[in-house]
């Protein structure tokens, strides 16, 4: 029953794919809103800036939008394409230097989780800087599979799709740098 379960879920998603390739605005809405936390998650773990991911994330969709149509009608690995769109948009980011304001401007605007006492957000904050600091030690193909499995949310075979690599390359690649980044987190 589980397995008839996550293909139904597949063959609706292919449907909406081919939906969305026909020009269906609706079909692409519902991709939209399934992707858009995943994609959300990735740019910020590129950015650490909330307005630019917002920024980045729209303009993500905005070129998948313009782009649907022109893709092959066979399958179309949906995820991992739209990583790819989503690393490209990143990478113009940087070069454009839109990122270092992007970052001036969410600092004078800072997030504040009111729930928590002051003790609790500094500790939180020490444990993220050490986290993104230790995670820009890794190489960068450690670093983007982590991004791209844990920010992102994307499965091992999305992860290979967006990598080009295959499923046991993935596997082994996240496994290396897990245990790297458990080593850059003892010896901070």
């Amino acid at each position: 029953m589980h397995i008839n379960a996550v293909q139904t879920d597949e063959d609706d998603e292919q449907d909406m794919i081919r939906l969305a390739q026909a020009g269906d605005t609706a079909a692409f809405g519902w991709l939209y809103d399934r992707y858009l936390p995943s994609i959300y998650r990735y740019t910020y773990s590129k950015t650490s800036s909330r307005s630019a991911a917002e920024d980045l994330t729209s303009e993500t969709f905005l070129r998948a939008f313009r782009a649907i149509a022109r893709r092959p009608r066979a399958q179309l690995n949906f995820a991992a394409w739209l990583v790819t769109i989503a690393r490209n948009v990143v990478i113009d980011h940087h070069r454009s230097g839109w990122s270092r304001l992007a970052v001036v401007t969410d600092e004078v605007d800072p997030q504040v989780d009111e729930s928590i006492g002051p003790e609790q957000a500094a500790l939180a904050s020490v444990g993220e800087a050490s986290l993104r600091g230790a995670v820009d030690r890794l190489p960068d193909d450690q670093r983007e599979c982590l991004m791209l499995r844990f920010f992102a949310g994307l499965s091992i075979s999305e992860t290979a799709a967006a990598m080009d690599r295959t499923d046991g390359a993935i596997k082994q690649l996240q496994f290396r740098a897990t245990n790297r980044l458990r080593r850059l987190l003892k010896d901070l």
